[in-house]
């Protein structure tokens, strides 16, 4: 039975470490912390057991009197008797201590060596140092509203590795023992529930031991003692007990436990002043708990704040953005990196246990670059790793899963699976079903009612169904991506995120287990250029991370190979993007045919032109001359890509229009070949593209509505290419023309049918956000002119924000044109004055001196 009573466990420790002469940071210390007590005593106490007294694992039974004994000794004292005697009066020296509390006074003495004992214990076992980790605020704002409140009891419930422990290690420093505690005369007790379970386990109670702290004569109540002696309490008595369910006890037990705390907490009700804060698991809850939150007197003692999902079974949220990037900035991951990350990363990033992996995936983010797809994909497979196939019931655990992939017909089938076919009353199961629901890895929604019993069960996120999907298959294929494994998957789910990730996972385990052939075959068969594109990125982006161990890329793709398969054709508009500029140049050493070449230099040029980086543009554009002079086919052009972007490049830089170019650039009609079953050529895409650009900075948007409806007629096919990036684009300037020539009808139909593509494919799917940008700033503009100005500033701010993460500065400024608009019907003074002061420092940062005329319109 372990004492609580730890009133001199953290003099030992402090003891030892000075005896030690090192400080004990890390579990690993306690090796040498073992050697040196061997050589100083001749007596041995193990790793296990100095990891368990400096809280770096859990006591599951008291510390024997000879490993106390030994580690006094070694700290110079004949034994623990010694060692208790030496201090005792030293604890006692506190001559500030009014009598009138000397008894409540040795209470909150007792509580705070327990408190900071568990403290210390559940600091020590933080996944990141703690030092590095941020208080939450919702647990903050939850205690404070229940200490205030009349409730005897509150509880945190949440799955595993949700930051309970942490959050509430923060809460009690915040609250009870902190340097600037707000509640310093409370009395705060806090424990481990490993501590508490084995008292309450053999029969002891709450109540009883609280009476023994006190030493108080036979029959005397501590509850009654200090209601009758009022003016000798401080402040309240605050019992928090952590972990309430990871003690290994089974179902039936676990009740009893929940029983006996039950009545602790029912028989405070005369005592308001005594309060108890749990922390357990939703699948805990659920079982044990919710029993009992149907009866009246439940509500009346237990507060579960406002967050409760009575669904879900959680009543804590996930971490906010600014606690993740808080995080992120204290284990020194550069600012500017993390204001990259995309909303969609940050989400993922708010469970504080994939927060904890990407940390220690990441443990020098300072020396390399973080890419947070490639990111994921290492958290997901590091967390199924700990969570399933290092469990001891790995088996079971395998089994529910692959019993709810077929029930999902393996992601064909819908998310949700009844939980009592899931189970079918295997009772075999149902320990591995519960760590499954308390790990996060599966989810409960109980949508029972009165007359029916209805709970559903999905996996906890997308990506985990992903993941176990492909695994499926990769296992069914003996561990090896053959051609009829990625035909299987081809004819088996449609085009998607879904299937672009089952290959994104396939292609992994191919790079891991150098299956080159397998490698070659994704490039090679019916995939989509979408799929490939993402394919090709991850490859890249694996390779730059992995250096050491990564199969080399021309090896992957050996001399010839992009010539058979040209890389040209999955190079879209999705790598117009900051992040994807290492991939293209990556992707420019491999690249073999011209055509490939000046598709990279072209989509590099643009990113420049974007960004508004004049001399980045400059030396794209001398790449791009000379590709275009070695090339004879550009010759047979009506306008060359160099031409076309050296006119934007003259007209932004000098302000000089290049006559010959602008003959070509509104005579283009004259040039083009009806012929519709022609193919849209590499060039020809580009000079289109640029096209759009020059009419856009020319503000001739008459020329460039009529630009964009020739280019359907001329390639009707691509209207049929709906998620094409391409497509979307000229999309936009037509309904951005439409809007500036007065056509506010027809504007509003393409925005609202971009924004439904948009919508429909996800950014795993089509992740160039400079489309979403763009779309934004037509819609604001439209809802402008309608006069729902309250939509229209949401979208332009919403534009605004997407803008300056893009680092699209050119966006920026068009957005600029919508929020002036806005801020002058609105009156809005002070944003208004910022946002020209944004447009100040663009003006500052470019040598792009026409580009704030040209797009502000000044």
């Amino acid at each position: 039975m372990i004492d609580l009573s730890y009133d001199f466990i953290v003099t030992l420790q402090n003891e030892v470490v000075r005896t030690f002469g090192a400080d004990l940071s890390t579990p690993a210390m306690c090796k040498e912390l073992s050697k040196s007590i061997l050589n100083k005593t001749t007596k041995h106490v193990s790793e296990t057991t100095l990891k368990r007294v400096f809280g770096f694992a859990i006591a599951q039974h008291s510390f024997s009197r000879y490993t106390l004994n030994t580690l006094a000794f070694y700290c110079g004292f004949k034994d623990w008797d010694t060692f208790q005697n030496h201090h005792y009066p030293i604890a006692l020296r506190t001559p500030q201590i009014n009598e009138e509390f000397k008894r409540w006074t040795e209470v909150k003495t007792k509580a705070t060596a327990v408190s900071q004992y568990t403290l210390q214990t559940l600091k020590n076992r933080s996944g990141i140092n703690f030092q590095h980790t941020v208080p939450r605020q919702h647990t903050l704002h939850h205690i404070e509203r229940f200490l205030e409140s009349n409730y005897a009891a509150t509880v945190f419930i949440a799955p595993a590795g949700w930051g309970k422990s942490l959050s509430l290690v923060h809460a009690t420093e915040h609250f009870w023992f902190g340097p600037k505690a707000v509640y310093q005369n409370d009395v705060c007790w806090f424990i481990h529930a490993h501590a508490a379970g084995s008292l309450l386990m053999k029969g002891f109670s709450l109540a009883t031991w609280l009476d023994n702290q006190m030493n108080l004569g036979k029959g005397e109540n501590f509850r009654e003692y200090f209601s009758r002696h009022i003016n000798e309490k401080g402040g309240r008595l605050v019992l928090i007990i952590d972990g309430f369910d990871e003690i290994n006890l089974g179902a039936e037990k676990t009740k009893v436990l929940y029983s006996k705390l039950e009545d602790f907490v029912y028989s405070n009700d005369a005592y308001p002043w005594i309060k108890v804060i749990l922390s357990i698991r939703s699948s805990t809850w659920s079982e044990v708990f919710q029993q009992s939150h149907q009866y009246p007197s439940f509500r009346r003692f237990w507060y579960l704040g406002q967050e409760m999902d009575d669904e879900t079974n959680i009543n804590m949220p996930l971490m906010t953005e600014q606690e993740v990037k808080s995080i992120l900035y204290n284990n020194k991951f550069d600012p500017a990196t993390v204001r990259q990350f995309t909303e969609a990363f940050i989400q993922k990033l708010r469970h504080p246990y994939y927060l904890q992996l990407f940390c220690q995936l990441n443990d020098a983010p300072a020396e390399g670059f973080i890419d947070e797809n490639l990111s994921l994909f290492e958290i997901t497979s590091k967390f199924v790793q700990n969570k399933v196939f290092n469990s001891n019931t790995n088996n079971f655990k395998i089994e529910i899963i692959d019993k709810l992939l077929e029930l999902l017909d393996y992601g064909r089938n819908g998310m949700y699976t009844e939980k009592t076919v899931l189970l079918n009353k295997n009772a075999t199961l149902f320990s591995s079903y519960k760590e499954l629901v308390g790990d996060n890895i599966l989810v409960e929604e109980n949508l029972s009612q009165e007359i029916m019993f209805n709970v559903k069960v999905r996996f906890a996120h997308n990506f985990l169904l992903e993941y176990f999907t492909a695994m499926h298959y990769y296992q069914q294929a003996n561990q090896y991506i053959s051609e009829e494994l990625i035909r299987k998957i081809l004819a088996l789910y449609p085009h998607s995120s879904f299937r672009i990730s089952l290959f994104k996972w396939l292609l992994r385990c191919a790079l891991n287990n150098d299956q080159v052939s397998s490698i070659q075959s994704m490039f090679q068969l019916e995939l989509t250029s979408t799929e490939k594109a993402h394919l090709l990125e991850y490859m890249v982006m694996h390779h730059q991370r992995e250096t050491q161990q990564a199969i080399p890329l021309n090896v992957i793709f050996p001399p010839g190979f992009f010539k058979k398969n040209p890389i040209s054709q999955f190079i879209n508009d999705d790598f117009i993007h900051f992040k994807k500029r290492r991939v293209l140049n990556t992707l420019l050493n491999l690249s073999e045919s011209s055509d490939d070449k000046l598709k990279i230099r072209s989509n590099l040029f643009v990113m420049a032109f974007m960004q508004l980086d004049a001399e980045q543009c400059e030396l794209e554009l001398a790449n791009i001359r000379k590709l275009c002079n070695a090339d004879e086919s550009m010759q047979l052009l009506w306008m060359t890509p160099y031409e076309a972007f050296l006119f934007i490049y003259e007209y932004l830089k000098f302000g000089v229009i290049n006559p010959v170019i602008k003959e070509k650039l509104y005579n283009y009609v004259r040039m083009w070949d009806f012929n519709t079953s022609k193919k849209f050529s590499i060039g020809e895409e580009i000079v289109c593209k640029a096209i759009c650009f020059a009419f856009l900075i020319l503000g001739d948007y008459k020329q460039l509505l009529h630009f964009t409806q020739r280019m359907f007629q001329r390639y009707p096919t691509m209207l049929f290419s709906k998620a094409d990036p391409f497509r979307l684009m000229l999309l936009c300037w037509e309904a951005q023309s439409h809007i500036r020539v007065g056509e506010l009808k027809e504007a509003k139909r393409l925005s609202e049918h971009i924004d439904k593509v948009l919508k429909q494919y996800s950014t795993d799917f089509l992740n160039g956000k400079h489309l979403d940008t763009l779309q934004k700033i037509i819609a604001a503009e439209i809802s402008f002119y309608e006069k729902d100005y309250s939509r229209a500033i949401r979208l332009a701010e919403s534009a605004m924000e997407m803008a300056h993460k893009l680092d699209f500065k050119m966006f920026a400024l068009l957005n600029y044109n919508v929020l002036n608009k806005i801020y002058r019907q609105l009156q809005m003074e002070p944003q208004k004055l910022e946002a020209i002061h944004k447009v100040e420092m663009i003006r500052k940062s470019t040598t792009f001196k026409q580009v704030v005329p040209s797009l502000v319109g000044e």
